[in-house]
């Protein structure tokens, strides 16, 4: 009788370790990606919420006979305030009554607790700042003047009360 011996060979430990630490090296990748596009979506998100508060300054304007003073206090401004520090994870939630008050600068950073929004507004004008999720030294600005873009620092309280009192979104 002729018998015949069959051998199969299997993967050697080496070959296994190889695609181990591809599929490694992949994932990590992979989870890099998904949260450079997680920051992007919570960028988006405060970008929208703050862009939205511009009509609603307008409507603001328009019911208090023609003054922006009171933009900072109106609910549906602060609601929008609001969602922006919830999607950027602020653990610190705005408060229309310490927020505004002169000298209040927005913050932001690593920790959620640092991330605080800052708005002021008086009779003929509006600046409104919220932290951005990445980078986390960036912040989105809107103003009374339609400017509305990502700024590097936060507004200092000399912009407000400085010699040349502008009130407007800096250039980066």
């Amino acid at each position: 009788m002729n018998t015949k011996i069959l051998l199969t060979r299997g993967f050697t430990l080496i070959e296994l370790l190889v695609v181990i630490a591809i599929i490694g090296i992949l994932a990590a990748v992979v989870i890099g990606s998904l949260n450079d596009a997680r920051s992007g979506g919570q960028n988006a998100s405060v970008q929208q919420s703050i862009a939205n508060i511009r009509p609603q300054a307008e409507m603001v304007f328009t019911a208090s006979n023609l003054s922006y003073a009171t933009v900072c206090q109106d609910d549906r401004v602060a609601n929008l305030i609001r969602a922006a520090m919830r999607a950027v994870g602020a653990s610190t939630q705005y408060a229309p009554g310490t927020h505004g008050i002169p000298g209040f600068v927005a913050t932001n950073g690593a920790d959620p607790a640092t991330r605080i929004a800052s708005c002021r507004s008086e009779a003929d004008r509006y600046l409104i700042v919220a932290p951005l999720a990445a980078p986390q030294t960036a912040f989105w600005c809107v103003d009374s003047t339609g400017n509305s873009r990502q700024i590097s620092a936060a507004v200092a309280s000399t912009v407000f009360n400085g010699p040349n009192n502008l009130w407007t979104c800096p250039a980066t």
